[in-house]
């Protein structure tokens, strides 16, 4: 995970002035250049990749936990991470141009982890766990859950307003908020693990 953010860092930093961060989303990165020649589309399947498998190392946590209630949570972070590997290796279709595809696989695989990512924190933190390792982060957890939530809804929304009106209409600062949501959704993942690593 901390990868996946080294990586964000620099992709933010080195293209600054190709890909606007209040405008456009973090996989148009994909279509950045970080020398002649060099796409930085590598790069940002990287940062996917990372995030990924860090989020695998929790399922696997989670796991061997071997409590009972359990299973719908491996399951929806199983979707989180299976969504993440998807814009790893599928593009989002170029800005301005029709949509294909590869795209729509793109941005449905986007839509369904970031939803399924704070579905299965919810239902980690449901009350009456015994035991449970996440009790004493329980508010926090779902505190992001719900920011989280929030935050798809409004990058959702400004997706269906710009469908609907056209680029040139955009009022909806789609690259912030999704910045925003990943922000919010390392955060979660980050107090997610927490107990875990402190149960070593």
């Amino acid at each position: 995970m901390a990868v996946a953010v080294a990586i964000s860092i620099d992709l933010h930093l080195r293209l600054s002035s190709q890909v606007s961060p209040i405008w456009q989303t973090l996989s148009e990165y994909v279509y950045g250049y970080l020398s002649p020649g060099s796409t930085a589309a590598p790069l940002f399947g990287a940062m996917c990749l990372a995030l990924g498998f860090g989020s695998l190392a929790l399922l696997g946590g989670i796991a061997k936990a071997h409590r009972t209630g359990y299973r719908s949570v491996l399951v929806l972070l199983g979707v989180w991470c299976a969504g993440l590997f998807v814009l790893a290796l599928v593009p989002v279709d170029p800005e301005g141009q029709a949509r294909s595809l590869a795209g729509q696989i793109h941005n449905y695989a986007a839509l369904t982890a970031f939803l399924a990512l704070p579905a299965a924190a919810w239902v980690l933190t449901r009350p009456g766990r015994a035991r449970c390792p996440w009790e004493p982060r329980r508010t926090t957890i779902r505190r992001l859950s719900v920011a989280s939530f929030a935050a798809v809804v409004i990058v959702l929304g400004g997706f269906v307003w710009t469908l609907l009106t056209g680029p040139s209409q955009q009022e909806i600062t789609l690259g912030l908020f999704e910045r925003l949501l990943f922000a919010v959704d390392l955060t979660l993942l980050a107090t997610m693990v927490r107990p875990l690593l402190g149960n070593r």
